[in-house]
């Protein structure tokens, strides 16, 4: 009878250190999750390269952002050590042949469907050798090149040796880069939302907004402006403007890296 009241102690005790530990070990869970469930938006800031109209006001933004850098243009090494002054993450905007506009609008350098698989390998690790620290690679226009298996997975292989992620900017709803990235190793995000290529500032706004909605049922979202004539000082205005009211609705600012990690 002793012992049986003994024993009945002791699982009584073992059950309050169990209930304890995990009343414990589920408020650690809740806070982790609360810690993990804020809504990450990664703002994606292309055409740097030209120093476009903007490049200062989008710079000067006190929110983390990508800046993602045209690697064979004019101002390339300029706008990067700009960009590196400013404590912004790095992306090769990569120039891809498109199937509508003009040549020239890619660039006399990039990927071209004409190119060899050894052509495009070099052209991609070129431009890694020009922007050293650049964390990854979107496209530049190159809907032609995104729905092109052979030359995508020439890109994709040089960004698997690197351990490098891609961005696909969904110029073309046919893109093969899913499938391309996961042959190749490649962590691969899409965009959500193109947040410009207008002068309207709450057109920007409420594409940022949407932006944010969609990051907030999805956990994180992808949007990309641009510094020059598609964006610049306006895309800056509208983001500088609406960073105080999407803080304020938990959302947090992140890199695309943040995202790829």
């Amino acid at each position: 009878m002793k012992a049986n009241w003994k024993n009945g102690v002791l699982y009584a005790l073992l059950f309050g250190f169990c209930f304890c530990g995990g009343r414990l070990a589920a408020k650690q869970d809740a806070i982790a999750a609360a810690a993990d469930g804020h809504p990450r938006l990664a703002i994606l800031i292309d055409d740097f390269g030209y120093h476009g109209e903007g490049t200062e006001e989008m710079l000067s933004l006190p929110v983390a952002f990508t800046a993602a850098v045209m690697p064979f243009s004019d101002c390339t090494e300029e706008d990067a050590a700009r960009i590196r002054q400013a404590g912004k993450e790095i992306l090769i905007h990569m120039p891809m042949e498109s199937l509508t506009g003009k040549r020239e609008w890619v660039g006399k350098k990039g990927v071209f469907r004409e190119m060899t698989d050894e052509e495009i390998r070099e052209a991609t690790a070129e431009a890694f050798a020009i922007l050293p620290d650049a964390v990854g690679l979107n496209n530049h226009m190159g809907s032609a090149i995104m729905e092109d298996e052979r030359c995508l997975s020439a890109v994709m292989g040089v960004l698997g040796e690197k351990g490098c992620f891609f961005v696909d900017s969904m110029t073309t709803a046919n893109s093969c880069g899913g499938n391309v990235a996961a042959e190749n190793g490649v962590c691969i995000l899409g965009r959500d939302v193109f947040l410009d290529s207008t002068k309207d500032v709450e057109q920007v706004k409420a594409n940022l907004r949407k932006a944010a909605e969609i990051a907030g049922r999805k956990g994180s979202a992808v949007a990309i402006g641009h510094v020059g004539p598609e964006g610049g000082k306006t895309t800056a205005e509208a983001i500088a403007a609406l960073i105080p009211e999407l803080e304020k609705a938990g959302i947090e600012f992140v890199t695309v890296g943040e995202l790829a990690k």
